[in-house]
């Protein structure tokens, strides 16, 4: 909405976190930290421990940015009551992730169907009730808090050991195979199928983005022109990701 106080203090404040993949792997962007099976890249005491100063110095920065935003009482205007959609609303349109939550829907994948280390850690689920502009950006800040507590608290239990990760992983042959993952933009589903040798026929991503681009169309339904740019950032989707 061009609230300008907490937009440039986030741009800082995102290059900061960059940073700290980069920090991890060698790359802002995460190139080359994830393969198949783990990860290529370990943390070494020392590293961990920086890297836990940076995630507490982040999260205050992002704090006083927030801090900002939820004083003004010309963003709570734009945002309260604008672009909303009711809990049956996104129930029946099949609405995921952030926004979905934000109407109220206890829907999270590491919730839903636990693997791996959230079968053992567990994020609480962050909702809200109204659906509005309001409620996405509150959800958004919500797990902002929970997901740093999470990361500080996987970061003072790391296990010690080589990485996990494989350089050759044997696929099985005639299968069909569906994994869901939870995304920043909501459920992600994997879908391959291999041939008789154990090679991919078909590998399908169905994006976060796929459900929601018709929860924004009609959350703008009766609302002004000048609600679109607003209403579009509050879902924050992807383009691309929908034509995948």
């Amino acid at each position: 909405m061009g609230y300008l106080s907490t937009a440039s203090l986030c741009g800082a404040i995102r290059g900061d976190f960059l940073n700290m993949t980069a920090m991890i792997c060698g790359s802002r962007l995460g190139r080359s930290l994830v393969r198949p099976g783990g990860v290529l890249f370990d943390l070494e005491p020392q590293r961990s421990a920086e890297l836990q100063k940076r995630l507490a110095k982040g999260l205050d920065e992002v704090t006083q940015a927030a801090k900002l935003l939820w004083e003004s009482s010309s963003v709570l205007s734009r945002f309260e009551r604008t672009g909303s959609l009711s809990l049956d609303q996104a129930h029946d349109i099949g609405l995921v992730g952030l926004a979905a939550r934000a109407c109220g829907l206890l829907q999270d994948v590491r919730h839903d169907f636990p693997s791996g280390i959230y079968q053992l850690f567990h994020i609480p689920v962050s909702t809200a009730e109204a659906g509005d502009v309001y409620s996405r950006a509150f959800v958004r800040w919500l797990e902002i808090q929970r997901s740093v507590a999470f990361i500080q608290e996987l970061l003072e239990s790391l296990p010690a050991g080589e990485v996990a990760a494989s350089d050759s992983i044997m696929l099985a042959p005639n299968k069909f195979v569906a994994a869901l993952i939870e995304g920043w933009r909501g459920e992600i589903c994997h879908v391959a199928i291999t041939d008789a040798a154990g090679k991919f026929t078909r590998y399908k991503v169905v994006d976060p983005s796929f459900h929601n681009w018709f929860g924004l169309a009609l959350c703008l339904r009766g609302q002004a022109i000048s609600d679109f740019p607003l209403c579009n950032k509050s879902f924050n989707l992807s383009y691309c990701g929908f034509d995948l």
